[in-house]
């Protein structure tokens, strides 16, 4: 299936006017060359193999998939992955939550982390309430019963408080099943963690030194799964904290592009060195089997 592509700019009025800069990529038709072009710092960007520009989007409706970026990531740090999703016939969206961007954590603007959380919330339900609204450009209708959630790290403990709520705030009604990739969930209370009632698939890598799966998988999974035999666990024998995201892609771009400031090659370089031994061997098999582990448990939740 053709994947369509297109970067918006969200404003939630409700919110102080919180703008949230938006990629979607959504089930398309024809295959014209204007291929998405991504950038991940000014000056450095790469082209998407996959991902056509404004591209008329396929007939009917689809299931939407909202997907939530890690502690200081980006909204276009996943691109393989959320375009692999979407050649699958999902709405994928994928915004920055402000606040909690690398630049936030760059220039002392980040918040803590009961705001953040708060913020977390509030942009899923706005993005799943903008893309209900039919108000995402060329994006084609979304199946209002098939609505889901994911994210990596900080994202995924975003998917489950979207679940169950948290400062107070209720959870979003509207989302079918929820996916925690090397999710941060240390900080979540039991309390919390007990007012899950909908399907969660974790994906947990074995070689995460981020969020190790002794501090943020095991637990959570431990007082899940006897609950619910909805729920699934797959571990990653290969997987490290980016097992998910686009960095060991970003290792590979890196010769390629010139010029490229110092402070961007030591943080990626850094990303490396928390991988784990071999991952540039394995990374693409990894990601696989975490696109068609999402997949599947979200088809089989809508």
């Amino acid at each position: 299936m053709t994947v369509g592509h297109v970067s918006l700019t969200l404003t939630d009025k409700t919110r102080n006017a919180r703008f949230l800069a938006t990629e979607v990529w959504y089930p398309a038709r024809g295959s014209d060359d204007n291929r998405a072009r991504y950038e991940l710092l000014p000056g450095i960007a790469f082209d998407s193999p996959v991902a056509i520009n404004g591209a008329p989007p396929a007939s009917g409706s689809f299931p939407l998939i909202v997907w939530s970026h890690g502690r200081t990531g980006l909204r276009h740090n996943y691109t393989i992955l959320c375009e692999a999703l979407s050649e699958r016939g999902y709405v994928v969206l994928s915004a920055d939550h402000p606040g909690d961007t690398l630049f936030d954590w760059l220039t002392g603007a980040n918040v803590d982390d009961e705001t953040n959380e708060r913020q977390r919330l509030g942009d899923v339900s706005f993005l799943i309430d903008t893309a209900l609204s039919g108000l995402l450009g060329s994006c084609p209708s979304i199946d209002e019963d098939a609505v889901f959630v994911g994210g990596h790290s900080y994202g995924g403990l975003t998917a489950v408080i979207t679940a169950t709520g948290i400062h107070g705030m209720s959870p979003d009604e509207r989302v079918r099943a929820i996916v925690g990739a090397q999710a941060y969930t240390r900080t979540l209370e039991d309390a919390v963690i007990d007012r899950l009632r909908i399907p969660a698939l974790l994906l947990v890598g074995a070689g995460d030194l981020t969020t190790p799966p002794t501090t943020d998988a095991d637990p959570i999974w431990q007082r899940i799964q006897a609950r619910d035999p909805r729920h699934l666990r797959i571990d990653l024998p290969d997987g490290g904290h980016q097992a998910c995201s686009d960095f060991a892609y970003y290792m590979e771009m890196l010769p390629t592009i010139p010029d490229v400031p110092k402070l961007v090659v030591d943080y990626l370089e850094s990303i490396a060195a928390e991988s784990p031994v071999g991952f540039r061997d394995t990374w693409r098999e990894t990601l696989a089997t975490q696109t068609a582990a999402i997949g599947d448990f979200f088809d089989a939740h809508r």
